[in-house]
């Protein structure tokens, strides 16, 4: 049977086991979070050592096999727990043999495929026959077991889910301050744990406020830039160069600095022309692999009012030339980088909507 997360974490509390488990996702917090859970559910804290078998990738199927037929030892189960087993590069015998450990469980093994680090269902960017490979696997535990899929939340969902993490150690955190967090860090739940982790220390079972968020809670360099290129096309030249003084103090090159800004500006563009064009943001995140960065777009499509059409195209060549120089050139990185936004900022202002 196919579980959604909040039946799965039902099963878990009742101890309602299935005999296998398949547990995979683009939130790879959660499958290793919740895997761990069902472990312990079943083992206990410490899993006795003659009861429980860890597998990865580069473990024989016939040696899992053996472990699934272990009979429990002053225990009521055998656990064997497979991570990131690359189904779909399985050759044709070796799918057979994993299809048959699955038909053939002892009613006390409970076996658990999870997918903590793995991406599962082929390879991206082109056509693989193999994805057949792990939809059948999926197909055969669904029938036999539990199948857990953890999709990627959306900056909404994350937000809600900081809300609960904050909630559950003691420190109350507002939706809005946690969809800051969000803004700050991104939508990957490793590093937001991280975070709320610090947040919750300093908070010390006080609410997380704002103040705490700013001082506390560490900016990705994709978020700074996103920042830095929103002042320039708001024409605050000041604001701009204070968080650039802040990325060279922190000794980041100035091509990885530029190109954070190249990506910007696309953003900027893709977001104009989908709206210029009555194409659904969500068609253009999914056209641009953009995944939990779909965010991204909705804040460029918002920010775009600053900033005309024939300014953002201009712009990215202006971007294209510093790049240029800097991987051409033996000219100061960091007085291109400075020139760059000054000539940016004159690109917003001088093409205004009223030339456009």
């Amino acid at each position: 049977m196919v579980l959604n997360e909040s039946e799965f974490k039902r099963q878990i509390k009742k101890k309602e086991f299935s005999n296998v488990y398949l547990i995979y996702g683009e939130e790879k917090f959660l499958v290793k979070v919740y895997t761990k859970q069902l472990v312990t559910a079943i083992m206990g804290e410490e899993p006795p050592e003659f009861n429980f078998h860890n597998f990865d990738n580069n473990s024989e199927l016939n040696d899992i096999a053996v472990a699934c037929d272990v009979m429990p030892f002053m225990s009521e189960y055998n656990c064997v727990v497979v991570t990131d087993l690359n189904i779909d590069s399985l050759i044709k015998s070796d799918m057979e043999k994993l299809k048959t450990i699955i038909k053939n469980l002892s009613p006390s093994t409970k076996l658990i495929f999870t997918f903590p680090t793995l991406s599962t269902g082929g390879m991206e960017g082109r056509k693989d026959t193999r994805k057949a490979q792990f939809k059948s696997i999926v197909k055969l535990v669904n029938k036999n077991g539990v199948v857990v899929e953890y999709p990627k939340y959306d900056s909404h969902a994350t937000s809600k889910e900081l809300v609960r993490a904050a909630s559950k150690r003691g420190c109350p955190l507002t939706l809005a301050n946690a969809g800051k967090i969000v803004d700050y860090v991104g939508t990957d739940l490793t590093a937001l744990q991280n975070e709320i982790d610090k947040l919750c220390a300093y908070a010390d079972g006080k609410e997380i406020t704002i103040d705490m968020i700013n001082d506390l809670v560490h900016i990705n360099l994709e978020t700074k830039v996103y920042y830095i290129s929103n002042y320039i096309i708001k024409n605050d030249l000041q604001r701009a160069y204070k968080e650039l003084d802040i990325l060279f103090y922190q000794k980041t090159e100035p091509i990885i600095i530029v190109a954070n800004i190249a990506n910007a500006y696309m953003d900027l563009y893709r977001a104009r022309v989908a709206g210029e064009s009555g194409i659904p943001i969500t068609v253009v995140a999914n056209e641009f692999n953009y995944g939990k960065r779909s965010f991204v777009l909705t804040n460029s499509a918002r920010d775009g009012r600053y900033i005309s059409t024939p300014a953002i195209r201009k712009s990215i060549d202006e971007i294209i030339n510093t790049d240029l120089k800097l991987k051409s050139t033996s000219a100061n990185g960091r007085i291109l980088v400075e020139k760059l936004i000054a000539k940016l900022s004159l690109i917003a202002k001088e093409i205004s909507y009223a030339k456009n």
